[in-house]
């Protein structure tokens, strides 16, 4: 598909440092070989004296960050539960991508780890001997956030195999498990074309988003522009230059005001190719537009063009595809900080809870099993499960006191080794850690003015010790004062 029409007014938004970056294509659960235990070194009791230190040691890496600074909570913790180390620790402050730790815990605990989405293809009969298929084909979404077109297709293929030529009716996508709205009202509207702030439904596909593939032709000619997968539900409209090889991509894709409509521009070097991944909106149709599409790939026609609805409580599974288990999943999210998946999570924990999978459902959950599990609530106020929304509010208190509980829990449903280490993976591998380097595992949190770090650190003669720090309108380097907190504490 080549693109020459004139662009239209833009949907420009402002940047807003998060913790997934635009343009970063949505990736397959991470998982690992086998799960690290937690650690066991020697543990002694702290003694008063070596509390005070630590408090010195601490109080002199956090002031430069602290000073100026609007907020900030700070709450260290022994594996057994003592605070070490608190200022402020039961003030409410902007969390950022530490939220992500609160939807992972309760999902862990109400799910189990072995939990996995089903995705399903649906009919009202099974084809007959000409591979006519009755009625509508159906496909029904419990939420999986880690769903790829590439699965859909592989769907198609088993039809196939079961010997589906045709469709009487038309693909319908059921995505009743999951309500309420696709982006939550209390994130940034100007982060509606950035991939970290995608849809969230109960049929999600390749993170709610849609790749454009824009390859270089010859200097000075159009480039070739694709949107994979290829729907015919989306409308793209303006240019894209080729320029020499060698030269800079400058490459935009922007959404306009009407849903699902993009202009292009820019340029990319001839014989190089340039992805852009942009969130979608109205799911539930694309999905079908994809679905549909694909069918047609394979040779399966279909009557109508696809719907949305309900599917039939009588019916024949055709296609039963499950996701990776809930640790993979989490392992995933914590790694790369995925949004998307977070708020996938926490209405798959209403839909668990109470039958409705929407976000107010899935907060309630949230804060009855920390309740339950007595992790004190004061200063929580959240909103989604990500930490998107800059009206999220936690205490150091309450994230330090649920990595403490979560080193209680069976391994299957704690999430130390689902946890990045510090200096070497996911989100944690550019931080300079010195005396902690391999010895810490914890969760970042990045908007604008905010940072955040939680998570374990191994200390020298202590074991493992639970920290929990966030600053929010710091002038300073907040994320230098934790990585110098936490090697001070792993020197102990």
């Amino acid at each position: 598909m080549r693109l020459s029409v004139a662009v239209a007014a833009l949907l420009v938004g402002a940047v807003v440092l998060v913790e997934r970056h635009s343009a970063a294509p949505p990736v397959v659960p991470i998982v690992a070989p086998a799960p690290l235990p937690q650690p066991t070194a020697p543990s002694r009791p702290w003694t008063p004296s070596q509390i005070r230190r630590l408090r010195g040691t601490l109080a002199h890496a956090f002031a430069p960050a602290v000073a100026g600074a609007t907020h900030w909570s700070l709450c260290v913790m022994s594996a057994r539960g003592n605070v070490l180390f608190a200022v402020h620790a039961r003030t409410g402050v902007k969390p950022a991508s530490v939220t992500k730790l609160v939807v992972a815990t309760t999902a862990l605990d109400l799910l189990g780890g072995s939990y996995r989405y089903h995705t399903l293809l649906v009919s009202s009969g099974s084809p007959d001997a000409s591979g006519t298929l009755p009625g509508d084909l159906w496909l029904v979404g419990s939420g999986d956030p880690s769903l790829r077109s590439t699965d859909l297709a592989a769907g198609v293929r088993r039809l196939r195999r079961q010997n589906v030529r045709r469709v009487v009716g038309g693909v319908v996508v059921d995505a009743t498990a999951f309500t309420g709205p696709e982006i939550n009202p209390f994130w940034n509207p100007q982060d509606a074309n950035e991939d970290y702030q995608a849809p969230i439904s109960a049929i999600s596909l390749d993170g709610d988003t849609v790749e454009f593939d824009v390859r270089g032709t010859t200097p000075g000619a159009l480039a070739d522009v694709r949107e994979n997968p290829w729907s015919g539900a989306l409308h793209a409209m303006g240019s894209i230059v080729t320029v020499a090889a060698g030269d800079d991509p400058s490459v935009i894709v922007a959404a306009l005001a009407s849903p699902n409509h993009f202009a292009v521009s820019g340029a990319v070097p001839a014989g190089a190719t340039d992805k852009e991944w942009v969130p979608v909106h109205g799911m539930a149709h694309y999905a079908g537009a994809v679905l549909t599409q694909l069918l047609r790939e394979q040779g399966v026609t279909t009557a109508v063009g696809p719907g949305v609805g309900a599917a039939p409580a009588s019916r024949v599974v055709l296609w039963d595809h499950p996701s990776a288990p809930l640790r993979d999943l989490e392992r995933h999210m914590l790694y790369i900080s995925d949004n998307h998946y977070a708020e996938q999570l926490l209405r798959t924990l209403g839909l668990a809870a109470g039958g409705t999978g929407d976000d107010a459902r899935g907060l309630a959950a949230e804060r009855a099993d920390l309740a339950r599990r007595g992790v004190p609530l004061s200063g929580l106020r959240l909103v989604d499960g990500s930490g998107l929304s800059e009206a999220d509010r936690l205490s150091s208190l309450t994230i330090a006191t649920i990595l403490v509980r979560a080193l209680e829990m069976p391994q299957e449903r704690g999430f130390y080794d689902l946890l990045p280490q510090g200096g070497r993976s996911g989100t944690l591998e550019g931080y300079a850690f010195t005396s902690a380097l391999g010895r810490v595992r914890a969760k970042t949190g990045h908007l604008t003015g905010v940072s955040s770090l939680a998570g374990y650190v191994v200390s020298r003669h202590h074991g493992i010790v639970a920290f929990a720090f966030m600053i929010d309108g710091s002038p300073g380097d907040p994320d230098g004062a934790m990585v110098h907190a936490v090697d001070g504490i792993a020197e102990l």
